[in-house]
């Protein structure tokens, strides 16, 4: 992992699996799957929801619009929602898409040639993590993120105190 700024904090450990626009795309996904079905959600709230660059955020989901994986719809009433049930888009799908291609078969070093008979310095710890990653995350769905993101909420304790209106 490697640190870097961020606004607010002095430093943000950065995952050194995925790029930025990945990790953006699946936590705004993320949020959007704890969302009534079908609802619409403007980028904007979903950038405020998610601490998400805004800007950033758009050009994201824009191409995912694009790719198939959202609709979006302007004025009145439009923002951005699945264009299939969150249960039937893995995290694979979503990485893929994003990605542009298959992260089972990438270097974690980024070498053009890494398999078996030319390995990287890193090649096997890579090769046993990678199967963990494609066995369990990858097998995730949208809407199990979204499930396991409303769950976690749940636990957060309400930062302000509820306060009964006065009679």
């Amino acid at each position: 992992m490697r640190a870097v700024p961020q606004a607010g904090s002095r430093f943000r450990i950065r995952c050194m699996i995925y790029s930025a626009t990945t990790e953006y795309a699946i936590r705004a996904l993320a949020h959007m799957a704890t969302l009534d079905t079908g609802e619409r959600v403007l980028a904007r709230d979903l950038a405020a929801a998610t601490s998400i660059p805004r800007q950033f955020l758009g050009k994201i989901l824009h191409r995912l619009a694009r790719l198939g994986l959202l609709n979006s719809a302007k004025g009145r009433g439009g923002g951005f929602r699945f264009n299939k049930d969150p249960t039937e888009l893995s995290v694979a799908d979503v990485v893929a898409a994003v990605e542009g291609g298959d992260l089972s078969k990438v270097c974690v070093l980024g070498l053009d040639e890494c398999n078996d008979s030319q390995p990287c310095p890193m090649h096997d710890q890579w090769v046993s993590f990678r199967t963990a990653l494609m066995e369990r995350v990858y097998a995730m769905t949208v809407a199990d993120l979204g499930r396991n993101l409303k769950a976690k909420r749940a636990l957060i304790p309400a930062t302000e105190p509820v306060t009964e209106p006065e009679a």
